[in-house]
């Protein structure tokens, strides 16, 4: 599959493109099937909500719900299902021609992992871009995110500002975590501007790393699962004696 011209632009000036029902139900099933059984065996490794410390997080591990599973960590080296889709050339070839190169490689060392968003103890992510705590040559990743399931408002859903990978943001306007503060002056327009990026079973949501994102809780009965991975091109290279650099990179 190959973007078209405006799928492309939109990206460039959005910082984000959803690629319909790429996964057909029966890859999501069996996705979702392995996920349930790395949980239900809590194979390692993985995070909880409570090592995150995000807003509705269990306080400690002690807490009730404080061994809820987060994210089921190193994705691609788990299991060969995940690393099959990690490596679709579908949202590869869309990653070269966004960011107009001939190889990119996959970081194992950020995302790289299965989300869950549990329907207790489910927590908030605020106001960030990944690129906050990377530490690479330049800003210029992309992440592709899998929807699993259906993904509202009411579950959780990925909420973006649009175009806020080209934004120069003052740090007095982000916390001491690099999260926006929500009640800076500076950030009264930008938030106002979110969009809500609803995704039905089996869309991948391609977005910069440097776009400001965040998330809800899971308010359903039902948990949500997603599966995301971090890519690059050449030009882009994590910096040594940094986690970006703790486990080589793979080309694909």
């Amino acid at each position: 599959m190959l973007l078209s011209f405006a799928q492309i632009q939109q990206f460039k000036i959005d910082g984000y493109l959803v690629l319909p029902k790429l996964l057909a139900a029966d890859e999501v099933a069996k996705l979702r099937a392995l996920t349930q059984t790395h949980l239900h065996q809590r194979l390692s490794p993985f995070e909880l909500e409570a090592d995150v410390h995000y807003p509705g997080a269990p306080e400690s591990i002690s807490d009730e719900g404080g061994n809820t599973i987060r994210r089921l960590l190193m994705a691609y080296q788990r299991d060969p299902l995940f690393k099959a889709q990690a490596r679709r050339a579908e949202i590869t070839g869309a990653v070269r021609q966004i960011l107009e190169c001939q190889q990119i490689r996959l970081n194992p060392n950020h995302h790289n992992c299965v989300m869950t968003k549990q329907a207790a103890y489910s927590s908030e992510t605020l106001w960030h871009r990944d690129t906050r705590y990377w530490n690479f040559s330049n800003k210029y990743l992309i992440n592709a995110w899998f929807a699993l399931g259906d993904e509202q408002k009411e579950n959780g859903a990925m909420k973006i500002l649009p175009g806020s990978h080209r934004w120069e943001v003052k740090e007095r306007a982000l916390d001491e975590a690099q999260f926006l503060k929500p009640d800076h002056p500076d950030n009264q327009y930008r938030l106002a501007t979110q969009r809500v990026v609803c995704l039905e079973q089996g869309d991948v949501l391609l977005f910069s790393a440097h776009c400001f994102h965040a998330a809800g809780r899971n308010k359903t009965d039902k948990t949500k699962y997603s599966m995301v991975f971090t890519y690059h091109g050449d030009d882009t290279h994590p910096l040594a004696h940094t986690h970006s650099a703790s486990t080589p990179e793979i080309e694909l």
